[in-house]
């Protein structure tokens, strides 16, 4: 059965798409198809050889690379632009989104690698003391705050 895996690069990731894709050609692996995008690339195989190639892709760059199942093989003519005439695919701005933020869970991943994960019972004292420290906003504070939103549109 074939599989197509995304790789998405962290921003902060020292590794690009082009060294991604010659990382990947470099381990000769038979029957896997590479892609080469602006955010990582896509590769493309048998399910047991895709699934191990992207594990050896992530400990490339470990807390930098992403990757995820997509739903269509490589080169489709329902989603590669190159068919439909330009414009970005379905479900690019949702991933240019996602992408955005993985610098961040990259550096908590980090963070995870080095001090390991906090138990829960202090993850939840942390929350409370976070929370008592929080006062509500009253419903008149809200309302002001509103109605000076509006006043600026």
């Amino acid at each position: 059965m074939k599989k197509t895996k995304v790789i998405v690069l962290a921003d902060n990731a020292k590794t690009s798409p082009s060294r991604l894709l010659r990382y990947i050609a470099s381990l000769k692996i038979p029957g896997i198809i590479a892609k080469e995008t602006c955010f990582g690339g896509y590769i493309e195989g048998e399910a047991e050889l895709v699934d191990e190639l992207a594990k050896k892709i992530r400990e490339f760059e470990r807390n930098r690379i992403f990757c995820r199942d997509r739903g269509y093989p490589i080169w489709d003519k329902r989603r590669c632009r190159a068919f439909r005439g330009g414009g970005p695919r379905e479900g690019f701005h949702q991933l240019e989104a996602e992408q955005k933020v993985l610098d961040k869970i990259g550096l908590a991943l980090d963070k995870i690698d080095k001090y390991g994960v906090m138990p829960m019972d202090e993850v939840l004292k942390k929350e409370e003391k976070l929370l008592k420290k929080e006062k509500p906003l009253s419903v008149e504070k809200f309302k002001e705050i509103v109605e000076r939103a509006l006043k600026n549109v």
